[in-house]
């Protein structure tokens, strides 16, 4: 089996991430404590920690002696129009899970969401045998997917754009 990449938080939505880079970048000067972030947001770290995670598989966050910092990449992300932010999420989901794999097996024909799980499972990825995958799974690919531009759904099945 070949290096695992990275997995999208299941639990994490769009908005909330665009959300917590705004925060972060505009309330803070663009680095903060994380707690400091989750009080100022209002919100249990619990909630915050999935969009923490995305927003640093996506390379707008990393994480410096604690603190979290906004990046050059998550700054222009935030500043940039609606199409050029689906033209560069689309180029950074597209090596994460479960985008990666929904692009593999899309390529050619639409799929649905039965074939992705399997292919995911094969890969060796067991977090899509938990219960409510497919709830999850089926929310995550159309707000990311669709957004970037390169999910549609179609009936039952999935079409890669």
């Amino acid at each position: 089996m070949g290096q695992r990449s990275l997995i999208m938080p299941l639990d994490s939505r769009l908005t909330d991430v665009i959300g917590l880079i705004d925060t972060i970048l505009n309330d803070f000067g663009g680095k903060a404590d994380i707690y400091a972030v989750a009080q100022h947001m209002d919100a249990d770290l619990d909630d915050i920690i999935p969009n923490l995670n995305a927003a640093i598989y996506l390379g707008f966050l990393k994480v410096i002696n604690g603190d979290v910092v906004v990046t050059e990449l998550g700054v222009k992300f935030l500043n940039s129009k609606i199409p050029e932010r689906r033209r560069m999420l689309r180029e950074l989901i597209s090596s994460i899970e479960p985008f990666k794999t929904a692009i593999e097996i899309g390529k050619d024909e639409p799929f649905p969401l039965e074939k992705l799980i399997m292919a995911l499972v094969n890969k060796g990825y067991s977090e899509f045998k938990a219960p409510g995958i497919r709830d999850l799974l089926t929310i995550l690919l159309s707000e990311w997917g669709a957004y970037a531009g390169l999910i549609k759904k179609r009936g039952d099945e999935y079409i890669i754009t």
